[in-house]
């Protein structure tokens, strides 16, 4: 058996759904709180700080002696110069001081950023919020760096930063705008960080529970696989085999229940074998002693049946009526002969290399003038060229009467077809009459021994319901099979198919079993 197709991989399999299902929710709403609060802590302190900056670079410009364009400048250069002086640590932004209304692309005289940021870097959207209003306003975004010294060809450098920013006015100079963009690393750093612990702390808990749940379900799973083993080994014939008893929980009391039904099976067997070996015996040697009177009889039988026109019509009749009934009866002695032969399974077909089609033409020869008698007539139908094959004659000879047998009894005086198909590895006969047929669920029991589908008739016709029964037993020593189906009023068919090798397994069908 496949480890896909045990209880223990589906237990493991919904273990490993579930929890990935379960652990995986958790860490990802896990992940988004942290991340959320990390966020949320780094916008509180940069606006906090952010705000604290913008009053301080108000109160310089307030509190510095500018009296020409000249001075205005040197304040600002001096600003931004302390702001690029303060970097070195996580919590010191870079800072870009333009005027309110300037255009995005490209700095102004009274412009000042540090570190060669590109003006690019502040939103639009974040510069008209701050325009609007006195709050401090805050976005995410990128800060674009610029750099021309080493190569030709301008080369920017993009990092993630929240951009805070505010408003303020100098003096006979007009609004400016003050942003404040803080790169985003650690946090973003952190927050991933983060994300790998929770992963691998998902994977191993994830781990963690399918061991506990391999751990816990063995203890459920092994007495379980044994005793589906010992009932293997029940239903091959050993019945020695019986599950250990340990402890007094559940699987303790199913290992004592299924011990007393194994020994129980064993005791019914064992009586219906002893029950059946004595039918068996009984019914051979009944059958046995009885042949010889019965062989005397016969001979008495005939004696007087060939002399019958000697006597009065009475007697006449009374001895062909007696002849009759002791062929009946020796019919039955040989059926009941071949039923013991069967059951004590010392059959033995003795094959021979024949033509089906000429056997089969034997069989309708033979009982050509019994089906006349019915008033119905064969139909037979077959390949032009011989069909070789090695059987038993004797035993084919006899599933074909059979079979025909049958169709001729229950055909209602109709035509019976007969036809022989060949494939590349079976030979098929079919036997179809247009009498009263089968009803659903006789396509089987037909096969039954003593089964008859109407016992009146049968005791009129005088069939002993075995025939069909031996007709299968012969099929199934060819390695071949009987398939029956019908329809009530319809009629019936039977398929023979055997292979061509014996020593083959029958894969092919040449009939439809369809009406």
């Amino acid at each position: 058996m496949r480890f896909t197709n045990t209880l223990a991989f589906r237990v493991l399999g919904t273990t490993l759904l579930l929890s990935t299902v379960l652990v995986s929710t958790l860490a990802t709403v896990l992940n988004q709180r942290l991340g959320d609060g990390i966020r949320e802590s780094k916008i509180e302190s940069a606006l906090n700080e952010s705000q604290s900056k913008l009053f301080q670079t108000e109160n310089r410009f307030i509190l510095a002696d500018i009296t020409s364009v000249a001075d205005f400048r040197d304040a600002m250069d001096q600003t931004i110069t302390e702001f690029a002086d303060t970097r070195g640590n996580e919590r010191n932004p870079e800072v870009a001081i333009l005027q309110a209304n300037s255009s995005a692309a490209v700095f102004y005289l009274y412009e000042r950023a540090t570190n060669q940021i590109a003006k690019e870097s502040i939103p639009a959207d974040l510069r008209a919020k701050v325009r609007a209003t006195k709050e401090m306003q805050y976005t995410y975004g990128q800060i674009v760096y610029t750099s021309t010294y080493l190569t030709p060809i301008a080369i920017e450098r993009k990092v993630s930063a929240l951009i805070v920013g505010g408003n303020f006015t100098i003096e006979n100079f007009g609004k400016f705008e003050l942003y404040f963009l803080y790169s985003t690393a650690p946090e973003d750093s952190t927050i991933s960080l983060i994300s790998r612990t929770l992963l691998i702390g998902a994977i191993a808990l994830v781990l963690v529970l399918l061991f506990i749940v391999w751990a816990a379900s063995r203890q459920v799973i092994t007495p379980i696989r044994g005793a589906a083993e010992i009932a293997e080994k029940l239903s091959a014939g050993d019945f020695a085999e019986r599950m250990q008893v340990e402890g007094a929980d559940e699987i303790a009391r199913l290992a004592l229940s299924f011990n007393e039904m194994a020994s129980a099976l064993q005791s019914q067997i064992n009586r219906l074998e002893n029950l059946s070996r004595v039918q068996q015996r009984f019914v051979s040697d009944v059958s046995h002693e009885l042949r010889t009177p019965l062989t005397t009889l016969k001979m008495a039988s005939d004696l007087i049946y060939r002399q019958r026109h000697d006597f009065d019509p009475t007697i006449s009749r009374s001895a062909e009526l007696l002849s009759a009934q002791l062929e009946r009866f020796e019919n039955l002695l040989t059926e009941l002969l071949e039923v013991s032969r069967f059951d004590a399974g010392v059959v033995n077909l003795e094959p021979e290399v024949v033509d089906v089609v000429s056997l089969v033409e034997k069989s309708l020869d033979a009982l050509t003038p019994i089906a006349q008698e019915h008033g119905s007539t064969f139909h037979y139908k077959h390949p032009s060229d011989p069909v070789l094959t090695v059987v038993d004659p004797r035993r084919m000879d006899r599933i074909l009467r059979n079979l025909l047998s049958n169709a001729i009894a229950y055909g209602e005086g109709n035509r019976i077809e007969v036809e022989v198909r060949t494939g590349e590895k079976s030979i098929a006969i079919a036997v179809r009459d247009f009498g009263i047929g089968l009803r659903q669920g006789e396509e089987t029991r037909v096969f039954d021994r003593f089964w008859r589908a109407d016992p009146s008739r049968e005791r009129t016709r005088g069939g002993t319901g075995l025939g069909l029964s031996i007709a299968q037993e012969d099929a199934l020593l060819h390695g071949g099979v009987i398939e029956a189906t019908g329809r009530y009023g319809k009629g019936s068919l039977f398929v023979l198919t055997i292979p061509r090798d014996r020593s083959e397994e029958l894969t092919e069908r040449l009939f439809t079993l369809t009406l």
